[in-house]
């Protein structure tokens, strides 16, 4: 298992197409597509390019806030220095990104352009489901 995720790259595991919003979409919108989606971040795209990402996080803590969630955009609340990979990207490297980033969501991208989206439990998944020997009791 080891072996295979030495080589295993990031457009073997993502997902794709991905579900995306732009920067005049509303938190209350983006809410209503995480839900729909089952999903739990969008990248915020201008022309297919990444310039942002929102988390149903950030979503919960405009609620909390107090903030109009039917008013407020993306483009306001957005995470915009994103950290992106890419398609031939290791997976191992993305582990390691996820780690030292504290991230949960990865965007893929190839010259500039959203390709795919990886997150935490996709790689988690990928992990089980290849190692044959993988077990939780020794």
């Amino acid at each position: 298992m080891l072996q295979k995720l030495k080589t295993m790259k990031v457009s073997e595991v993502m997902t794709r197409p991905v579900v995306c919003t732009s920067p005049e979409t509303s938190a209350h919108d983006i809410l209503e597509k995480l839900n729909s989606s089952q999903i739990s971040a969008l990248p915020v795209i201008d022309d297919n390019i990444v310039i942002g990402i929102v988390t149903e996080t950030d979503v919960l803590r405009l609620f909390l806030q107090g903030k109009n969630l039917h008013t407020t955009l993306a483009s306001e609340f957005m995470t915009k220095n994103v950290i992106t990979a890419e398609p031939d990207s290791l997976v191992l490297s993305a582990i390691k990104g996820f780690l030292d980033n504290q991230i949960h969501h990865l965007p893929i991208t190839h010259e500039k352009k959203l390709v795919g989206i990886v997150n935490r439990h996709d790689l988690i998944k990928n992990i089980v489901d290849s190692a044959s020997d993988f077990s939780l009791i020794p």
